[in-house]
């Protein structure tokens, strides 16, 4: 089994973090239920990470989906345990971390390092800022399911934890890894078990990841990815080798095959921007979901809107002289960057609160799965999965147990390959509808292009 047990509260957290540690050319797999953990054979030098969807739950529900998490890992044999974080500390970090403490018993300490310095992410005298701007002072203030509306994180962290919580200051994590064990000695001379640390620096994270192998405490890591790839590379959890190395591209190359499906469903500007820039790429065609359709609580309108898209797709298919490069499916709200107003979601569904867009993203997963059969599994070259509730839906829809991270395009936009089910082995990106540029989903499908290349050439 898995010496690294990793619990992050949803898929493209999960897939961050195991993208990093994939990155040490060390195997990670993200599954979507902690019952498959027990069923997937895995080398010790591995990390099993397990989504727990927990992110916007009531904090009681949140600590037990945790604490269920963390049991199945430690009893298939994990050593080193982390929660994975949103970079922008969106939910209930202290009811899922002290999940995670409660199934590893009271000698066990948590260190929050909540910096993600190579997306820009970083932690200041306990502020939280992004790309140099105050945490609350971005979009992330305004998130529906899950706002962030204290940028401190020591009084934020304070109001979701019921254990003693202590801050260490950039000056002695500047200072490098004497100065970090000193301050850490001296909050757990006082009865702190949860330590909050500043990071402006992979510097900076590699210096607290040093200072805490060397004190040996049991520690549960937890932060976006890169102090748990540090403390487990360091600590010698995992041991790293090489990897291939992948090329980030925006141009078209000779020698591509097949054709990628392209799933969206994240109305935020960033998706819309992203997925308009590739349906002007080469190669590409579109197909447009009507989005009150997928809402109808009416299920011949939703088959209707289903064998519409499948139609369309043949269509595509057929009339090509050369197989797409790209398939984008996309509901049309993303092509006309627009929302969907709450009130027509739960009118057309005959729902309330979160169910209508629950309902949404299950119907069109499940959408994804028609096209992606009409495609057929030969001619795909893989998946190109936008927005965290989608990429649930249709990794559920395409029958898969999770996914296993092998690189990342840039960093939070993470490369794998679907494991489990009669898709297993189709090479997938994941992407979170706020992440990335506007070439971020071109970048992505060459990419996935690249490796159906690679892996032939291997075969061959």
């Amino acid at each position: 089994m898995a010496n690294v047990g990793i619990v992050a509260d949803d898929l493209t957290g999960g897939t961050t973090v195991g993208a990093l540690i994939a990155r040490e050319g060390v195997p990670a797999t993200v599954f979507f239920d902690p019952s498959h953990v027990g069923t997937t054979s895995l080398p010790d030098n591995a990390a099993a990470i397990v989504s727990t969807d927990s992110r916007a739950m009531p904090a009681g529900a949140a600590f037990e989906r945790v604490c269920e998490a963390t049991g199945a890992l430690r009893d298939q044999g994990a050593r080193m345990f982390a929660k994975r974080i949103d970079t922008t500390v969106r939910g209930g970090v202290g009811s899922e971390v002290e999940g995670m403490l409660s199934a590893l018993g009271p000698d066990r300490m948590a260190v929050i390092v909540p910096a993600m310095p190579q997306s820009r992410r970083v932690v200041l005298e306990g502020y939280s800022l992004i790309d140099s701007v105050l945490l609350t002072r971005t979009g992330v203030a305004q998130d529906v399911r899950t706002p962030v509306l204290q940028a401190h994180l020591p009084t934020l962290f304070r109001g979701q934890f019921k254990a003693k919580l202590g801050h260490v200051s950039i000056t002695p994590v500047m200072s490098g890894r004497q100065a970090i064990k000193h301050e850490l000695v001296e909050l757990r001379r006082e009865g702190t078990r949860v330590f909050l640390m500043d990071a402006l620096s992979i510097d900076d994270v590699d210096q607290i990841a040093q200072a805490v192998v060397d004190l040996g405490w049991p520690i549960v890591c937890v932060d976006p990815g890169p102090f748990t790839d540090r403390v487990a590379v360091h600590s010698g959890a995992i041991s790293p080798a090489e990897i291939p190395q992948r090329v980030t591209r925006i141009d078209p190359v000779p020698g591509e095959t097949g054709t990628v499906l392209a799933v969206a469903s994240s109305a935020t500007r960033v998706t819309h921007d992203q997925i308009t820039r590739l349906a002007r790429a080469p190669g590409a065609v579109t197909l447009s979901v009507d989005v009150l359709a997928m809402l109808d609580r009416r299920n011949d309108v939703y088959e209707a809107e289903c064998r519409k898209a499948e139609a369309q797709a043949r269509r595509l298919l057929d009339e090509a002289a050369t197989a797409p490069r790209v398939m984008i499916c996309a509901l049309d709200t993303v092509y006309e960057g627009v929302t969907t107003p709450k009130a027509v979601m739960e009118e057309l569904s005959g729902l309330t609160g979160p169910e209508p867009a629950k309902r949404l993203t299950v119907r069109f997963g499940a959408l994804a799965r028609r096209v992606l059969d009409v495609i057929g599994r030969q001619d795909c070259a893989g998946l190109y999965l936008t927005g965290g509730d989608v990429m649930v839906a249709s990794c559920e829809a395409f029958e898969a147990k999770g996914i296993t991270l092998v690189d990342y395009v840039i960093p939070q936009i993470d490369q794998g390959i679907i494991t489990g089910g009669p898709f297993e082995g189709l090479p997938v990106v994941c992407k979170g509808g706020l992440t990335g540029t506007e070439v971020t989903a071109v970048q992505s499908v060459n990419r996935i292009l690249d490796e159906r290349m690679r892996t032939h050439d291997a075969n061959a």
